[in-house]
């Protein structure tokens, strides 16, 4: 992406939202959003953006949060690089901000952990929250899991484990094939695919387990189609996202192996638009996610997601994004203050409400989020069809079951250390 645009285009973002305050309005709660904004990953970044500049919108036109303060997203380019990530922690707070937003790549989510750690630490009376919406690395809420940090989307452990609940059901299903990317969050990946298809799919055999080189560094996957061929496989699951899965797909559908695709991510809005409808079809591509808008299970938001598609020209994806702003609106106004401790102990037990008429809850014990799930799979038969970028891709997302908040309630190791 063009460097001038890209700066024009944060700038903008800045300037837009600041222009909605009057002169007198008081000044804003920012939340600084550490992303990749430049790089080969800056199509996701920059859509996550989009995504919590629309739901912060939405809570600023009620009146915002602190009897009329507004929520304003302040973007810091990581470049998808986990040092620059740390960096932009240190000049988040540098610039006064109190609490930081992060989602993509693991990697750069366990230097934030880390870091705001140790700034707590050793600066009590100048804390940082974090918000995690999308580092999904089970450790996260367990071994690592810490006062500072909330986790809004499931982790690894229940994404895996509702999959593994689903393909179980499939009687499709006999011969798996892991590949993950050779980092915290792949390697998590690879240990949960193993647990739960044990636990709840016992009549599948894994006939292979790969972990490669992540974020694009894999430009040929024909070996590793050559590999599942050899396996005998009739099902792929990966965690792989960006590159990793557009790359591993269309090297599949184009070698013409029946096989189908259970993922995380093949879901994203930048990679249904990169595999495009035929190799998403060929690999009977399915997801786990945390809502579906195709389906009407929850007709109050669908206003919602139409003035997104509205705006955006593309279909609404992410509706973590929605509720950890929604939740931390609600969690600062139960403070009274813009204050990290006090939103964190507001954020802790907090309930809030969910798909498939099912209550969330942010579990005290670790701060992972707890919801039901669902598992979708790529069709043509949909009401809704999936829009990118102003264009009709001719396909959507159908469901085939949701697995309820009980089934993936999973035991934590977490030993909260509070303040």
């Amino acid at each position: 992406m063009n460097t001038s645009y890209l700066r024009k285009l944060l700038l903008g973002t800045l300037l837009g939202g600041l222009s909605v305050l009057p002169a007198y309005a008081a000044e804003p709660v920012r939340l600084g959003l550490i992303e990749p904004f430049s790089g080969p990953i800056a199509s996701i970044g920059l859509e996550t953006l989009d995504n919590f500049n629309f739901a912060v919108e939405a809570v600023n036109k009620r009146g915002g949060v602190l009897g009329g303060r507004m929520i304003e997203m302040v973007p810091l380019d990581n470049a998808m690089n986990a040092e620059k990530s740390t960096q932009q922690v240190k000049k988040a707070i540098d610039m006064g901000i109190r609490v930081v937003v992060q989602g993509v790549g693991s990697s750069n989510a366990i230097n934030i952990i880390e870091y705001v750690n140790k700034h707590n630490k050793r600066n009590p009376d100048q804390t940082v929250l974090y918000l995690n919406h999308a580092a999904v690395t089970t450790e996260f809420t367990n071994e690592l899991c810490s006062f500072w940090h909330f986790r809004f989307d499931a982790n690894v452990d229940m994404k895996v484990a509702a999959l593994a609940t689903q393909m179980g059901r499939d009687p499709k299903v006999k011969n798996v094939y892991l590949i993950n990317q050779n980092y915290a969050f792949g390697k998590s990946t690879q240990e949960a695919s193993n647990k739960y298809l044990a636990e709840r799919a016992k009549h599948i055999k894994i006939v292979g387990d790969d972990l490669i080189v992540p974020f694009g560094k894999v430009q040929d996957f024909t070996p590793y189609v050559a590999k599942i061929k050899g396996a005998n496989a009739d099902t792929v699951l990966t965690g792989n996202w960006g590159p990793d899965i557009i790359r591993l797909v269309k090297a599949v559908a184009s070698a013409g192996l029946n096989v189908q695709f259970y993922t995380l991510y093949g879901g994203l809005p930048t990679t249904v638009n990169a595999v495009g409808t035929e190799d998403g079809m060929a690999v009977h591509m399915k997801q786990v996610t945390e809502q579906l808008v195709e389906d009407d299970d929850r007709k109050d938001l669908q206003p919602y997601f139409e003035s997104y598609l509205d705006k955006f020209k593309r279909t609404w994806y992410s509706d973590r994004i929605r509720f950890t702003v929604e939740m931390f609106a609600k969690a600062i106004d139960k403070a009274g203050k813009e204050d990290p401790e006090a939103i964190a102990r507001a954020l802790e037990g907090m309930t809030f409400p969910g798909p498939h008429g099912q209550t969330m809850v942010m579990r005290p014990d670790d701060h992972q989020i707890q919801l039901p799930m669902v598992i979708s799979e790529m069709s043509r038969d949909v009401p809704k069809r999936f829009i990118y970028e102003g264009k009709d891709l001719g396909i959507g997302w159908k469901t085939m079951n949701w697995v309820s908040r009980e089934d993936l309630t999973l035991p934590t190791t977490c030993k909260m250390e509070r303040p």
